[in-house]
């Protein structure tokens, strides 16, 4: 007989934790909405400094331009191992959580990735901090005969059929990149 009042206790105590999480959660969600940009939660591998009264988000230590590609598939790199030496990605640690507006998005090389509203974020190899050059550049656009160079210098090993292949995808998948926008 004492069972029984026990049992109902918890399932009180179960209904009334899970009431309060559910509304709990939808009340911290609504409190993020109203948030301002410099109050959201942003991985330790971005930088956030405001620049002409907007939010730029960079990448840290370095402190260079992020980027997304237009077309990429969201929460997706189509980046490829070769093409993310010219792109660096934004690299997350195995045991880095999505947060806020950020994700974490496993390559087809298994590196993870963050992404911003779940597009893949990279830098560009020629940039500087204050010197975004990478803006408008097609995501194959490394396999020109300049930046083939440049990947060989750098101990990449091209062949001329990998090469082909790639600028074939490329034509196909026209993936123009971006700044990653400010934020207001």
């Amino acid at each position: 007989m004492c069972a029984e009042p026990t049992l109902k206790m918890t399932w009180r105590w179960l209904i009334s934790a899970l009431v309060l999480i559910l509304c709990g959660g939808h009340e911290d969600r609504a409190r993020a909405a109203e948030l301002s940009v410099d109050q959201l939660p942003y991985p330790s591998a971005v930088a956030l400094s405001s620049e002409d009264g907007k939010w730029i988000y960079k990448s840290f230590p370095a402190l260079l331009p992020l980027y997304i590609f237009d077309a990429e598939p969201a929460g997706q790199s189509a980046c490829d191992k070769t093409c993310s030496a010219v792109w660096p990605i934004i690299q997350a640690q195995k045991d880095d959580k999505p947060m806020g507006l950020w994700t974490v998005v496993r390559r087809d090389d298994g590196r993870l990735q963050w992404a911003f509203k779940n597009k893949p974020l990279y830098t560009y190899f020629e940039d500087s901090s204050n010197d975004a050059r990478g803006i408008g550049k097609n995501l194959d656009w490394y396999l020109d005969e300049g930046a083939i160079a440049y990947l060989r210098s750098a101990g990449v090993s091209l062949d001329a059929s990998a090469i082909q292949a790639a600028r074939k995808l490329g034509e196909q998948k026209k993936m123009l990149s971006t700044l990653l926008p400010p934020l207001n």
